[in-house]
């Protein structure tokens, strides 16, 4: 092979190798570095709903909020429901949907070093007469026998929108019980991954 080939082959590999650095010319964080790093700045977060009651047709639901002007994104990443029930109901997921008849609930920091540091996003829960989930877009919406589920819902929610799950008995028990915990990481939308 010439010398011609062989420089190429080196530019060749340079271009398509520069994919897979940073500006720093240091590999890409992988998935779990970046939990990793954010766990340790602070920015991972855990909320639980307590526990939510409602009749039969009646919603259960739990949303999250980035306000406008966060300067962070988002990135849910873990959704678990415990239900005392296996009756079938509809779960659904929808992104900047209408919620109504919701409370605000605490989240708390996974970093112990961190215990004050409150997250940017807000969460509401509620459940029974009242509380809705309606329109925006419906990213998950299915008919399930459910008890002590965990979904996939890697969604990644940017500042001045939100997400909200909603669980609707849909017959059998006349009252049911659930919990939402979800998990997400605040990660700056610039300046690298944690602040």
């Amino acid at each position: 092979m010439d010398d011609c080939a062989l420089e190429f082959g080196r530019e060749y590999e340079i271009k398509v190798n520069n994919k897979a650095f940073n500006e720093l010319r240091a590999p890409l964080y992988t998935i779990s570095q970046i939990i990793v790093a954010e766990a340790l700045a602070g920015n991972a977060f855990r909320v639980s709903s307590g526990v939510l009651s409602a009749s039969s047709s009646q919603q259960m639901v739990m949303a999250l909020t980035n306000p406008s002007g966060s300067g962070i994104r988002a990135v849910i990443d873990s959704v678990e429901l415990s239900v005392n029930t296996t009756t079938l109901a509809l779960m659904k997921a929808a992104i900047d949907g209408t919620v109504a008849g919701l409370s605000a609930v605490t989240a708390y920091n996974l970093n112990t070093e961190f215990l004050g540091k409150s997250p940017l996003c807000t969460i509401a829960a509620g459940g029974g007469s009242g509380v809705s989930l309606t329109g925006g877009s419906v990213i998950y919406n299915q008919f399930l026998n459910i008890l002590d589920n965990h979904y996939p819902f890697p969604v990644v929610v940017t500042p001045g929108h939100s997400v909200a799950m909603s669980y609707t008995l849909t017959s059998g028990m006349s009252t049911t019980q659930s919990a939402f915990r979800w998990r997400w990481y605040e990660i700056p939308l610039s300046g690298g991954f944690t602040t």
